[in-house]
């Protein structure tokens, strides 16, 4: 019986420890999948979000992005746009926040691929938008490059991808 207990213990005893681990120290596809996650979250605002809210949002949004870093899109509507560095995407961002009454950004069939050396990291998914309350939405495939900075991952490069029409 005792041997039971014992056994029994020990392996209650090394999940517990497995557990812990995987939370205190998350794999790095975990922490991508989570830091994408949270830009998803903070570029989604309502309607009823005010100005500081819209604000902490645009500080918020630029943190997750290096200070280098290049995004371009190429949408139907908006065309071909580049934003070169924190400064132009924190001015488009604010034109964002400011412009719209509402947008909900989701992104769906998120996949990683850490690279050698687990210092780089791509992203690659779909993003929903839907902007100003619509019922519609725009989807669009997009590659994130991410690289280890200062112990955070910060988006190096986000670009939409071309897809056949």
């Amino acid at each position: 019986m005792k041997i039971i207990f014992r056994a029994v213990f020990i392996t209650v005893a090394a999940a517990a420890v497995f557990w812990l681990w995987t939370i205190l120290f998350p794999s790095p596809e975990k922490l991508v999948l989570k830091k994408i996650s949270q830009l998803a979250a903070t570029a989604t605002f309502t309607g009823n979000d005010g100005n500081l809210t819209r604000a902490a949002k645009v500080s918020n949004f630029i943190g997750f992005f290096s200070t280098d870093a290049e995004i371009t899109i190429d949408a139907p509507e908006l065309g071909v746009h580049t934003l070169s560095g924190r400064d132009e995407i924190r001015e488009a961002a604010a034109r964002g926040f400011t412009g719209l009454a509402a947008l909900n950004v989701q992104f769906l069939d998120v996949g990683v691929r850490i690279g050698p050396g687990k210092q780089t990291a791509e992203v690659s998914c779909t993003a929903r938008v839907n902007g100003n309350d619509k019922k519609d939405y725009g989807v669009q495939e997009m590659r994130f490059q991410l690289k280890k900075i200062d112990g955070d991952w910060l988006i190096t490069r986000a670009e939409t991808v071309k897809t056949l029409s």
